[in-house]
This record gives structure tokens, sequence and C-alpha cells, in this order.
């Protein structure tokens, strides 16, 4: 996706439609893990459509889980990022220059959301303590995006506090990820919700920024969602009932959903709505079931998959797409959930994004926005690229949720990873995207397909000096920086450390990450620890040179010679007690004296072959480590010489009684973020091996380039 969402949750127990003190029991049946959740919703919303607003009201029960007495809530008010253009994100948006593309709304379509009244459940009023605050500093003065409320007395550890809230939110028309065109709804972060309280630190509750996406924390969700009759409804979670009510001509529809942290939903009356089954065994053989428990050392019980409802609801000028939109679905359920875990929801749905909402490409727990166009290629993966890609940020936001806005890496480039391998898997390479006026060029032109682990490769490259990939997501050095850091080079540089660990290892660090984490809110630490821990050494220097930095890779060769040892050389030597002299003149008859009946033949021919490796970008490798050169003889036979590549060059000597041919490092492809592969290579005739690669990678680079750009558009 673009730029994606956060968590919440709620189950407030079998009384569903009364808005007094609902049961809250302690664990929602349709959980997809055991223990119940510190956080639970339950929110009743009518969509007004003639007016574009929302009306609501949400009971919100917090159970604090730390050690800390706590002595207030900070709130999410997203939606007041498209109130004014006091707000932080129009305000980043308006200073991006190269790369704006979110602007701020036409007069009369601002969106906002108001929070009309706040009270705990025993009636108190905390509406006079509720005030905007600036958690990010002075320099989002102006914005309201949070707000906090003081109660009346802290929360102590273990115990909860009951919010009651009502509130009116005014839907934007269209700015980022959530909007409205004409009948067409999406709408997601909606609603007033917590921030992330974590211990010792207080409320992690981050202004809506425009290169940053959501944090909450996993929560049961109960959600009464009331729209126009006849309208199509999709949403997270799995629809438990519907009511009509004639006389006002609207439909209520109630969805549940434990153990997630967001909730978002759509409507539109010209939908369509398609569901098909995800059956296990149908997409997943035997042999596979036993391929994957063997290399992640599982039983076959614990790859084993289950049945999943697939739900898509699709705009009916794409109709002819809905199986494109249900092959690419089922190969994302699949291949995530045999490489890092089952998914463990009952539902997904999938959801053609309503034109000009701007909501294309976002997830959301349980369901998430593609995105495609009337005219599409069977040559480019588009939609399966943005499907896949959106299940996946199910993973790895939904599952393990990350802090979007600290750490946004943890998501995207591991999602843009996934996708990768998925692709590959499921479809092979893919012709890269080239649109003129929703025309696919490439169903006309021989456009190259590639993977995408190639394109990723060519960005990273090009952004390594702008910021660190762990760089917090508005402090980014533009919008261009933090989309190519936190995608491609994140994922270029797993793929690293995958090609630099080997499959058994690295197939095993993931499942293990994914599955230790699940429904926690893992950190670049954590996922060190686990690094380390399957790997078996210290790979922390990985991160620190690679990750934290912005130091360019680049290791090349930059000399080999290969020459004749003569047997003799000139000069005056001792030799016996005697001094001789070896001249010119001496060594050519020595050399051409043919060996007498019974004496050994002259002495046999050697070649002393030289080549020097050079460190030539500031990163360097650490550990136990080793760049591998490999060194190719004209009689076809080889060797291989390492380096600890600290110093910025080493020369390597080979004597052999055969002429080298060439030296080559990297010879197995490991270091993908190597940002110069055309001096990979040399040959003894001075030519680089590599030149054809210099030129894929150029035209790589200006492919990249022109997608890069339209993708910000």
């Amino acid at each position: 996706m673009r730029i994606r969402i956060l968590r919440a949750c709620l189950m407030l127990g079998t009384a569903l439609v009364l808005w007094p003190a609902p049961s809250i029991p302690g664990q929602a049946p349709d959980s997809p893990a055991a223990g119940a959740p510190g956080l639970r919703y339950e929110i009743w919303v009518e969509l007004d459509a003639a007016g574009k607003m929302l009306v609501g009201k949400e009971e919100i029960v917090w159970t604090n889980p730390t050690k800390d007495t706590v002595p207030d809530m900070l709130l999410h008010l997203y939606w007041n990022a498209f109130k004014n253009e006091a707000s932080a994100f129009l305000r980043e948006a308006e200073a991006e220059t190269k790369f704006r593309g979110d602007g701020s709304p036409e007069d009369g379509e601002w969106g906002w959301v108001d929070v009309t009244d706040i009270r705990l459940a025993d009636g108190s009023d905390l509406k006079p303590s509720f005030a905007y605050v600036t958690p990010d500093g002075p320099e989002t003065a102006g914005d309201e995006t949070v707000a906090r409320v003081l109660f009346p007395d802290p929360v102590a550890p273990g115990e909860s506090v009951h919010l009651r809230i009502e509130f009116r939110s005014k839907i934007p028309r269209t700015v980022a990820r959530s909007g409205y065109y004409k009948n067409s709804f999406f709408i997601g972060q909606w609603y007033p919700k917590p921030g992330v309280y974590e211990e010792g630190r207080g409320w992690n509750c981050h202004a809506y920024h425009q290169n940053s996406e959501f944090f909450s924390d996993f929560a049961d969700f109960v959600v009464h969602i009331t729209v126009p009759r006849g309208s199509v409804i999709g949403s997270s979670g799995k629809a438990a009932d519907s009511r009509t009510d004639e006389s006002a001509g609207t439909t209520t529809t109630t969805f549940r959903q434990a153990m997630v942290h967001d909730f978002a939903w759509m409507t539109d009356p010209r939908y369509l709505k398609v569901e098909q089954d995800f059956i296990a065994s149908r997409e997943v053989t035997p042999k596979e079931y036993d391929d994957t428990a063997k290399l992640l050392g599982l039983s076959i019980d614990e790859v084993r998959l289950p049945d999943v409802k697939m739900i898509l609801l699709i705009a009916p000028e794409h109709k002819g797409q809905i199986e494109r939109h249900f092959r690419a679905l089922r190969a994302a359920i699949k291949y995530y959930g045999l490489w890092y875990g089952p998914y463990p929801y009952e539902t997904v749905t999938m959801v053609d994004p309503p034109y000009r909402t701007g909501s294309g490409g976002m997830e959301y727990p349980t369901l998430f926005t593609a995105g495609t166009q009337v005219l599409t290629s069977p040559d480019e993966l588009d939609p399966e690229g943005v499907i896949v890609h959106e299940f996946g940020h199910g993973y790895w936001y939904g599952l393990t949720a990350t802090n979007e806005f600290e750490a946004a890496w943890l998501d995207e480039g591991f999602n843009t990873y996934s996708t990768g391998l998925v692709l590959a898997r499921a479809y092979g390479p893919g012709a890269i995207p080239f649109n003129f006026k929703g025309i696919p060029l490439s169903s006309f032109l021989r456009i190259p397909k590639v993977f995408d682990f190639e394109t990723n490769r060519v960005t990273a490259i090009q952004t390594v000096r702008f910021d660190p990939v762990t760089t917090w997501s508005w402090k980014f050095y533009n919008r261009g920086s933090y989309g190519a850091n936190v995608y491609m080079r994140a994922a270029t540089l797993l793929g690293t450390l995958e090609d630099l660990l080997g499959e058994p290892a690295w197939s095993r660090i993931m499942r293990t990450y994914h599955m230790r984490y699940r429904f926690r809110h893992p950190t670049k630490a954590d996922f060190i620890g686990v690094v380390n821990e399957i790997a078996g050494k210290d790979m922390t220097w990985f991160f620190d040179e690679l990750f934290d930095s912005t130091r360019p890779f680049d290791y090349g060769v930059s000399d080999l010679y290969s020459v004749k040892v003569p047997v003799h050389i000139r000069g005056v030597f001792d030799t016996g007690g005697a001094r001789e002299e070896w001249t010119d003149k001496r060594i050519k008859e020595a050399e051409t004296v043919k060996a007498k009946p019974g004496e050994s033949s002259a002495p046999e021919t050697a070649y002393r072959t030289t080549f020097v490796l050079r460190r030539y970008g500031e990163a360097r490798i650490g550990g136990d480590t080793r760049i591998q050169a490999v060194v190719r003889f004209k009689d076809g036979t080889t060797e291989t010489r390492t380096w600890d590549g600290q110093a910025r060059w080493a020369r390597f000597e080979i004597i052999k009684p055969v002429e080298a041919e060439s030296v080559q490092i990297d010879p197995e492809g490991v270091w993908l973020i190597d940002e110069n592969l055309a001096n990979n290579s040399q040959g003894t005739d001075g030519f680089r091996l590599n030149t054809s690669k210099l030129m894929t990678q150029l035209l790589f680079t200006v492919q990249c380039i022109l997608h890069f750009f339209g993708s910000w558009s």
C-alpha cells in the first residue's frame, strides 16, 4: 500500500444494541487468540449520505496493563488532519516540492471529528478537561489530531476505565486514505481511539503526519453501522446480524472482531459483493506441507492452514476481473500462511476502492483495498501486486503490530520483501507498469519482465545517502526518501540478509519472529534478537551499518594482472661462495637449452596473478562475514579468496602454472544492496565483465524513476 493503518479492539458482550453499560465477558467467542485484550470497543455509527456526515457514539473499556499509575488518556482524532491548513498533515504536504501528493481540500470539503460528549460510565463529565495537545513538539502547534482527557482519579495498575463518547464527523472529500465521491464512501481512521500506553514512557500517541501511518492497541470490537437501505457494505470483522428500518430507510449491520487494532468500512449502492472460500485442502498439496514443515523444523499440523471466507466488493465496471482478484488473494493466503503462520481470522474482505475516494492500496485488519482500472494487461502484475501486498499487511502491520510512526520499515519493508516472494512463486516476473491515460502500454510494447527484488534494488541504491531506514516516518528528507527507504531499501536489505544467512536459517527466523510477536508490538531489537538467536551469531553489525546509517555499500575489484614468472632474473647473485651475474644473454641461452637424456626438464612455466579488492563505499561488513572473490583461470579452474573488508583495499597474489582470465567478487549475488555491480568483476584484458549488468542497472534506474514518480501522483 502507500500509507497505512493501526489497531484497537473490543468485545462488549451480549447486550449489543443497548447503549447503557454493556456486559463485557472475558473473551469474545470468535477470538483468534487466547486471553482478552486490554481494550474493548462498542461503536454505533450512522451515515448521513446526503450531508457527508457520521454521527456516532462509542464505549471504550481500557485496562491499565502496566505498573504505572495513569492519570489521563490521549486520543487520536485523525480526521482533524483535514480540518484546516494548520494541521501537521497539510503543512507537511504543502512543504513538499518534488513529491507533493496530497493537497488541501477544496472550499466546503474539509473533514473533521468533533467529540461532543465524553464521560465515565458513572456519569462523570470529562469534557471540561478535554484539550488538544501536540505530543510531537511545538512544530505541530495548531494541530488537532491528538486530544487529552484527565481522569478524576488515576487508573492504577490492573484497573480499568470505562469511557462513553459521542462524536460527529464530517467525511473529508478525499485527501488521503478516506473520503467520499458522490454516494461512494470509504471510512478509515474515523472514530476517537486511544494511543498505546507504554510503561515508563506514557501514551504513544503521535499527530497525524503526511508520511506516517498508525499505531494502536489490540482490542475486541463490536460495531453497528447504519447506512441507507440498499447500500452494499463491507467492513472489518464478520457480520453478525442485519436489521432494516423501513420507516427510516436504513439498514444497520453489526460486525464483530476480536484481537484486531483497527476497524474500517465502506459502502456504495452500486457495488457487487462476491464471496468465495479459500479451501486449504485444494490450494496446498501434501508435498508443499511436507516441504514447509521440514524447512521450518515443525510438524505438519503446525503448518497446516485453515479455510477462510473471502469477500470481494467490486465496482460493476471491473466485474470481468473478479477471478483475477480472487486468484491473487488465494496465493497470498497460501504463501503468507505457509511461510509465516496460518491466517487467524475467519474472514478477509477485499475492496476494489471506490472511485475518487483516495482509498486505494490501504490495509486494515481483515479488510484491505486493492486498486485496478478498466483496461489491464496480462503481462503486468496489476492488480495482483497490490492485492498480495495489502493482504500481506495483515501480517506485518496487522498481527505483528509495529509502531508505524517510529518504525515504518518493520511493516512496509517486511511486506514489500514478502510481496516480491509471493508474486515470484505464484506468477513469475511481470512487466513494469507503464500506463498512458489508463491504457497499459505493455499490451503493445515489449516492456521487459522483471522480479520485484530487481526494481527494489535499483531504488534502494539510489536513496542510501538521504536517510537511515530506521528514521521516524515524518522526519525523512521528503516523501520520496520515506517511500524508497522504508519500502524498497528495507526489502533489499532483508533479501541481502536472507542470502547471507541461507534459506533454512532465514525461513526459521521469519517464522519465529512472526509467531512469537503475534498480537504484540515488536521493535527492531526484538527482530535482531530473533536473527541472532536462530543464526547462532551476532548480526547486530548488519543493522547498525546498513539500516541505521546512510553509508553506501560498494565493494569491487580495482586491478587484475597475470604475468609470467621468469625462471631466472637479471642481476648479481652469490651462489656456493662464488659471485656470478645473470645477464639477458645468459638467461636467453639458459631458456633455450634442451634437457639432456636423464636430466630433468626445464622448470615449468608459472604465472603470478595479482588482484586488488577495494571498499569503495563507507559501509563495512562485520562479524565473521567475508567478501568472497573467485579467480577464474584460462584452463577453467578457479580459486577462491576471502577478505574481511575492513581496510580500504587488499592485495592478493596467486602463483599457478596457468594465466588468470578474470576475478569476480560476490559471485552468488548475496549483496543485493551493493550500489555498483559494474565494478564487481575484472578481466585480465581490462574489460569489466559486468558491463552488461551496468547497462541493465541503467535501464532499471530509468524505469524505476518513472514508476516511482508516477506512484505519488
